[in-house]
């Protein structure tokens, strides 16, 4: 899960939930969607369809726009920047290639149902770990399992805010 902002004509995605390779908090990839790079002469050329996809996409291309993508060893050990392209699939998906590596994944916007359940999970996690290094007596650990618990509770009143149907 990651959630795109934006400075200026750049797109930036930050990961919500992490992986072994790249933790939650760490910007996944970007993408500039100048204008120049839709229209102008830097523009790169659309992903061209099949006449099935095209049917079932609305469109005979698919756009896309240059980028930079983060790559890291297991454990965020080496990370670097790398090509990459944010392509536009629809209204309502997109996905970004990580050109280099050869992998893509795709997006869309998720339910509230999707999230909470994906945050719970992904916090779990966290205060499974940080639950046995408490035991442990560690006094950086125990400040980091309080405030993974703070985490848990700011989650509980999300879904509070959801099932009372106060979420836009």
């Amino acid at each position: 899960m990651i959630n795109v902002t934006y400075v200026g004509d750049t797109l930036v995605a930050t990961k919500v939930t992490g992986d072994k390779n790249v933790p939650k908090g760490e910007v996944t990839f970007t993408a500039d969607l100048r204008p120049s790079f839709h229209t102008g002469s830097d523009a790169l050329p659309p992903i061209e369809l099949s006449q099935t996809a095209s049917k079932q996409w609305g469109t005979k291309g698919l756009m896309r726009f240059p980028g930079k993508g983060q790559v890291a060893a297991e454990g965020y050990v080496n990370s670097k920047w790398t090509e990459g392209q944010l392509i536009m699939v629809g209204e309502e998906y997109f996905c970004f290639a990580w050109v280099p590596v050869g992998a893509q994944i795709f997006f869309g916007r998720p339910s509230a149902e999707l999230i909470l359940k994906m945050l719970r999970q992904c916090n779990e996690r966290i205060i499974a770990k940080s639950r046995a290094a408490f035991i442990k007596g560690d006094l950086a650990t125990m400040r980091d399992y309080v405030n993974k618990c703070l985490e848990a509770s700011e989650l509980c009143w999300l879904e509070d805010e959801i099932e009372g149907e106060h979420f836009q």
